[in-house]
């Protein structure tokens, strides 16, 4: 059944192009009856397809056709063709910019939620003796700054700070009072 849907195939290529069958296909042929089949109609249709083609290659056009056709392409309207309409092309670069305007303000980094001061020593003066082994050195911060006990919580609090304000950027210069009304009095905005 595999073999024969493969003889098929060039059988049908080689009836198409006009070219001998390989000796495979040819013995195959020879011992599949539905292939045989197959040759044979095959062959025999561009037999009477190119017979055709010779009978009607033999007559000559009627002598006013290429007239007719002149005429015809004569009192046509020119063709125009359309360029590019560059309005067409603006929506996208529009929808481009307004991601990358959003995607700005989403990510700009906004002030640190948690401000870390650290406390410096005084330099120590010449007139003083050698700091004992103990003693912080001059310059260098006395005391690290304490770490949040969890920082995710206070990114997350700054994340929502951030997009809070964008939120209110956005409705202040683009919604309309009642719906900028609206978002700003919904329970979501004010947790």
């Amino acid at each position: 059944m595999i073999k024969c849907w493969h003889y098929r195939g060039i059988i049908t290529r080689s009836a198409d192009e006009n070219t001998p069958l390989p000796p495979a296909a040819q013995s195959h042929i020879a011992q599949c009856q539905a292939c045989r089949r197959l040759f044979d109609a095959e062959y025999e249709i561009v037999r009477r397809l190119s017979a055709t083609a010779a009978t009607r290659m033999r007559r000559q056009p009627p002598p006013f056709l290429h007239a007719r056709i002149m005429a015809r392409i004569n009192d046509s309207q020119p063709v125009v063709h359309r360029g590019s309409n560059p309005a067409r092309l603006l929506w996208p670069v529009a929808v481009a910019a307004g991601c990358i305007a959003l995607t700005t303000i989403l990510l700009w980094p906004g002030p640190s939620p948690v401000p870390v001061q650290l406390a410096l020593v005084q330099p120590a003066r010449p007139s003083q003796t050698a700091p004992s082994p103990g003693a912080p050195r001059a310059g260098l911060p006395v005391q690290w700054p304490a770490f949040p006990e969890n920082p995710l919580d206070t990114e997350m609090r700054a994340v929502i700070h951030d997009a809070r304000g964008a939120v209110t950027a956005l409705a202040d210069n683009f919604f309309p009072e009642k719906l900028r009304q609206t978002i700003m009095d919904s329970p979501a905005f004010q947790n």
